[in-house]
Formats: C-alpha cells, sequence, structure tokens
C-alpha cells in the first residue's frame, strides 16, 4: 500500500524543497537583481562614434529582465510558491514555516508543535509540496 495517495518523484520532491526553503532568499535576491539592472535616471544622449547615436538604457534593461532565463525561472518559483502559500491555513503555514524557513524541526517536532499526528504532518507536507509542483508546472494531474 502507498504512504501517500501521490508521491513526487525524489527529484522534484528535492527540487520543490529546496524552493521552498530558499523561498525568501530568493525574493530578495530578484529584487535586489531587478534593481541592479536598471539604468540610473540619467538618460545618456551620447554621440559617440561607432554607436546608433541614442541610447535607451531602460529598454535594454527590459529586454535583459525578460529574456534572462535565471530571472523567469526565479519568478515562475517565487510565484509558484506565493500561489500556494496563499491558499494554505495557518497550520499548514507554521508547518512550512518551523520545518524549512526557521529549519528548528523535523517534520516529527513540527508536528508535536502545531498538535497534530506525525502522519497529518507529513500528509499535509506531501501535499502542500504536490501543489507547489503541479502549480510551477513539474507534474501534471
Amino acid at each position: 500500500m502507498a504512504k501517500y495517495k501521490f508521491a513526487l518523484n525524489p527529484k522534484i520532491r528535492g527540487f520543490v524543497e529546496w524552493q521552498l526553503e530558499h523561498y525568501h532568499e530568493d525574493k530578495r535576491q530578484l529584487a535586489e537583481y531587478k534593481a541592479a539592472m536598471m539604468p540610473s535616471v540619467t538618460p545618456n544622449y551620447s554621440l559617440a562614434p561607432g554607436g546608433s547615436g541614442i541610447s535607451n538604457p531602460t529598454e535594454q534593461a527590459a529586454i535583459r529582465l525578460t529574456t534572462s532565463t535565471y530571472i523567469l525561472s526565479l519568478e515562475r518559483g517565487i510565484a509558484a510558491v506565493d500561489r500556494v502559500l496563499s491558499k494554505l491555513d495557518n497550520n499548514d503555514k507554521a508547518l512550512i514555516n518551523l520545518i524549512y524557513w526557521q529549519r528548528s524541526y523535523t517534520v516529527v517536532g513540527a508536528a508535536a508543535k502545531i498538535g497534530w499526528s506525525n502522519a497529518q504532518a507529513y500528509r499535509r507536507l506531501n501535499k502542500i509540496l504536490c501543489l507547489v509542483a503541479l502549480e510551477e508546472g513539474l507534474i501534471t494531474v
């Protein structure tokens, strides 16, 4: 008999757990990365030889932001976690917080702190990981 109604491939599960663990750090890094790519507010109307005449650094930054595979991947992962988090109840959020963000409890320890059985905590955690994988398009139903 299967442990869960649905189980993730171990590689996908590990990737989704990594995303949850680094969620806050990834959000911060994405904001910093985007800010660093944005040009200064002073336009450059240089007529330097060899150039096209007028430079548009904002357009260039927008192109870099929309074509960077790193940024697109990071945004997709963060958005998937955001969508799942918005649907979770407070106990599920506490489970994620204790296990992945504070990194202070195992699933068993977090279950005891929340007042759940071990089986209930493992089932809920599996469901959350599956939802994130589904939202990100890593699995299909």
